[in-house]
């Protein structure tokens, strides 16, 4: 009725991770202990006029730590009051707080994120960098140019299912904590899950009401903390699902 009568967003119509689970990654962290520290990135464009996000995981230091999860969001200034008057959602307020920031124009600069990107990687120990190739290619090429290691990851089940178990299970085991970022709150309580007959999931982008951007940098982000640890890999028991 909300939704459709009314006009009103509500989420989407079966959330993937519950609110009470999403309260649990809330815990601050402090950044200043992050200086220096292992970590591993994931970067989701969008189109030129969209939301881009750019998301650090930094991998447990010790056996009952957390995964903390860093985001960065970005979205071209002269859109944002009409993104307001649209969807009601605050881009104004994340970005006077900081959440969220701010490219001049109507089309996202990349030059903005790719300063960001080598900012962090002089902050923090950057192993990795996950990306989807949409949207991709020069920043890459000039990321690549700078002497990262980036790291191309397809958005099919092959790529995204495993990791996708990963994030759910250690989020529901309250092991990833985001600091309460809203806007990567509110990309969770987005997320539609596509599955296939196999019992492979990914977050659908088309299926989901409301952006996602950041869940898939994060999930891209995990991939690469997981596969890098140095104890087994729980990938060699969480591979692809297939039906014969």
């Amino acid at each position: 009725f909300r939704q459709l009568r009314l006009d009103q967003w509500v989420g989407s119509s079966v959330a993937w991770i519950p609110d009470h689970i999403l309260k649990l990654g809330e815990s601050p962290f402090d950044m200043d202990s992050l200086e220096g520290r292992e970590c591993y990135g994931g970067l989701d464009l969008s189109s030129s006029d969209d939301i881009s996000a750019f998301v650090l995981i930094f991998p447990p230091e010790k056996e009952d730590g957390k995964y903390i999860v860093l985001p960065y969001f970005w979205v071209p200034e002269d859109t944002v009051p009409l993104r307001v008057k649209r969807t009601s959602f605050p881009y104004d307020t994340w970005i006077a707080r900081g959440y969220m920031n701010p490219t001049p124009g109507n089309v996202i600069d990349y030059r903005y994120i790719q300063h960001t990107i080598l900012d962090a990687c002089r902050t923090y120990q950057v192993r990795e960098i996950a990306y989807d190739p949409w949207h991709a290619v020069q920043l890459i090429n000039d990321l690549s140019e700078e002497g990262l290691m980036m790291v191309e990851v397809g958005q099919g089940w092959k790529s995204m299912s495993p990791p996708s178990k990963e994030f759910y299970e250690q989020m529901m085991k309250g092991r990833i904590t985001y600091g309460g970022n809203p806007v990567l709150r509110w990309m969770c309580q987005n997320v539609v899950i596509e599955k296939d007959p196999a019992g492979n999931i990914k977050p659908s982008k088309k299926k989901s009401k409301e952006k996602i951007d950041g869940v898939v940098a994060t999930i891209m982000a995990l991939d690469r903390a997981v596969r890098n640890e140095a104890h087994e890999s729980v990938y060699d028991e969480r591979d692809l699902l297939v039906l014969y």
